[in-house]
């Protein structure tokens, strides 16, 4: 094994080996416990540099977890996993401000190295197993931050953060299992060329499906978006950060891989991921227009830029001419994770402050600070695609990926085609609209307090340099994004591709949908959503909440379907009980007295008068236990 593979195995083991030591050491010194969780970020940030100058390394660990583990580092597994511990080092700068005086620190810190190891172990993975092993640990790790401050809310949030990760992994996991009996391999290069032979891909749907479900969920795709608006208000800012700018990108990032290894060239899957890429970018949009929680406002901002990935990866899927579709997908990812590192770290800032989320009580807040309000602004002209910041560069990427793939199409998908860019203009007007909301009242406003705004060193270093990023690479993006799309092409099965980022056409493009978002701004939150009498938002409600009112009801009825099943199936055992008691009493000479109870310790007892066994919730697992267990017996006997 040589110094770069090393390395590799660095990046993913070191973080959470480290864990351990940073919980007990943080609850001994919590100064200490914070420096030693960020150098292990800097040290796992520069080694992930390393890795992208190296170019290609791979490493195998044959022998563990039965069918082993593999990593890989090349093409655009090195630029999410640089992404990543960017992100997680920035967010542990902003951490210790965020959390003087708060408790439960040192478990954070500990679980944030934890998906650290997780989600770079996903990005790393060299085969859809190790990704799969590896994603169930993020996800996880990741479930402790949305209920971190322990609040009603907060293990609400949690408790759907977990139900979804779980029907996610689980899901993914009856993929894998069709995938390897069919080709008897998990290794992503295998599966791409032993898929590319296929002349009828109608056996990879199945597995394709149970794969976009599981990597959909994390993403926050709709309809699987409804964690997504609830964990991020409830979770600390750092960690709303994380969650929005590079947890959700795991989800895309999956996506690819399903796209590049098993669903190249499927024009159903194509369409199946431009519907819900569109109903997800749309949705987001809307809520976030309706919103008057700060952070809800923002997490409701990343479920429509996921939408705009998605259609990204829609027209990559197409396999022709993906070269605008796979410059667009990486860029927008990098934009849209340094743009709500900037964002959240702001709403952080300002919670600190005033300790609300609410916009009403937020009115000019973020006046008393120019660094807080360029940084803000930066990060909100970037999300909006105004020219010259990034976000102008990666939408107009995805934007004239439409036109480039039109040609592919023919009849009804045109139609689509059109109607999907048609919504992608107009989703991009609803960005430029709810940021104007949330600025205007933050930071144009006249204050509503004199009460000083006291920004920390710790979340200016998080937000300056990712603002500068977004404002840079907008400026020269030839020098940049024409150099990451250059980077990661191979790995998305394209080529570099030159493109005049500011033509007419693509100023324009971005002027009709900028054009669209103002006079939303003007004719909808200024004249409907304002109250005239005090310059407040108006609260609007949803008519209906996914999770509260269809997807809650619906498990519960399942829960209680499968619970009434279970009790006639105990029903019918205890008769069986009986009748073999009634049966074997008859030979048996021991006198039973009336109302002796038959001990059967923690399990339950047998009542000799009735001859019936008792339920317990311990011999419920051991039958749930023994089902388990023979399943997957069956499975690898399948397999």
């Amino acid at each position: 094994m040589n110094l770069m593979q090393i390395l590799l195995l660095l990046c993913v083991l070191l973080p959470m080996a480290a864990a351990p030591a940073v919980y007990f050491l943080h609850r001994k010194n919590e100064k200490l416990g914070h420096l030693l969780t960020g150098a292990i970020c800097l040290v796992v940030l520069v080694v992930t540099a390393i890795l992208l100058r190296t170019g290609r390394v791979e490493v195998a660990l044959p022998h563990i977890f039965l069918l082993g583990l593999s990593f890989s580092a090349a093409g655009v597994k090195n630029i999410f996993a640089l992404l990543g511990a960017y992100l997680f080092f920035m967010s542990a700068m902003a951490s210790p401000a965020y959390f003087r005086g708060s408790s439960r620190t040192a478990r954070y810190n500990a679980f944030l190295l934890l998906t650290l190891g997780g989600i770079l172990g996903v990005f790393y993975g060299g085969d859809l197993f190790t990704v799969y092993i590896f994603f169930e640990i993020m996800s996880l790790a990741s479930w402790v931050w949305v209920g971190q401050t322990e609040t009603p809310g907060a293990q609400r949030a949690a408790d759907t953060y977990l139900a979804m990760a779980m029907i996610g992994g689980l899901t993914m996991l009856y993929g894998l299992f069709v995938l390897y009996h069919q080709f008897g391999t998990l290794s992503l290069p295998e599966l791409q060329t032993l898929c590319a032979a296929l002349e009828d891909k109608r056996s990879l749907y199945l597995p394709a499906l149970c794969l976009l479900v599981g990597f959909g969920i994390k993403a926050g795709m709709f309809p699987f978006h409804v964690w997504l608006p609830k964990a991020h208000p409830v979770a600390p800012a750092p960690a709303s950060a994380l969650l929005s700018g590079i947890l959700t990108k795991s989800g895309i990032f999956g996506i690819v891989l399903i796209i590049t290894c098993l669903m190249w060239g499927s024009i159903p899957f194509m369409l199946l991921l431009l519907i819900l890429g569109v109903i997800t970018m749309v949705l987001g949009a809307l809520l976030a227009v309706f919103s008057l929680d700060l952070k809800r406002t923002l997490a409701c901002s990343s479920l429509s830029q996921i939408g705009f990935l998605l259609t990204g990866a829609a027209m990559l899927t197409i396999g022709a001419d993906t070269e605008l579709a796979a410059a667009g997908i990486v860029s927008h990812a990098v934009n849209h994770a340094l743009t709500k590192l900037v964002l959240f770290v702001a709403a952080g800032v300002l919670y600190k402050n005033t300790h609300t989320l609410d916009l009403n009580e937020l009115q000019g807040a973020g006046r008393k600070s120019l660094p807080l309000w360029i940084c803000f602004a930066v990060g909100a002209l970037s999300i909006a695609g105004v020219p010259g910041f990034g976000g102008y560069i990666s939408k107009t990427l995805l934007h004239e990926s439409f036109a480039h793939q039109m040609h592919h199409m023919s009849g009804i998908l045109t139609l689509i085609a059109r109607c999907a860019e048609t919504l992608f203009l107009c989703s991009g007007g609803l960005t430029l609209a709810y940021m104007s909301k949330i600025f205007y009242k933050i930071f144009i406003q006249k204050p509503l307090d004199d009460h000083p705004l006291h920004v920390d060193a710790g979340s200016l270093v998080a937000m300056i340099p990712a603002a500068a990023l977004l404002l840079v690479m907008g400026l020269l993006p030839s020098h940049t994004y024409g150099a990451m799309a250059a980077y990661a092409a191979p790995s998305l099965r394209s080529v570099p591709v030159a493109v005049q980022y500011f033509s007419w056409k693509n100023l324009e493009g971005a002027a009709v949908s900028l054009t669209i978002g103002l006079l939303v701004y003007l004719l909808v939150v200024r004249l409907i959503l304002t109250r005239r009498e005090d310059g407040k938002y108006r609260r609007i409600t949803g008519p209906v909440d996914l999770e509260d009112d269809i997807y809650r009801p619906l498990l519960s009825a399942i829960a209680f379907m499968g619970a009434l099943l279970s009790r006639i199936a105990y029903s019918l055992t205890n008769a069986l009980t009986m009748l073999l008691g009634y049966l074997f009493r008859a030979g048996n000479t021991r006198r039973i007295v009336p109302g002796e109870d038959e001990d059967f310790g923690r399990y339950g007892h047998r009542n000799q008068s009735g001859n019936s066994i008792r339920q317990t919730l311990q011999f419920e697992l051991l039958l749930f236990g023994v089902g388990v267990v023979a399943a997957l017996f069956y499975l690898l006997l399948r397999m």
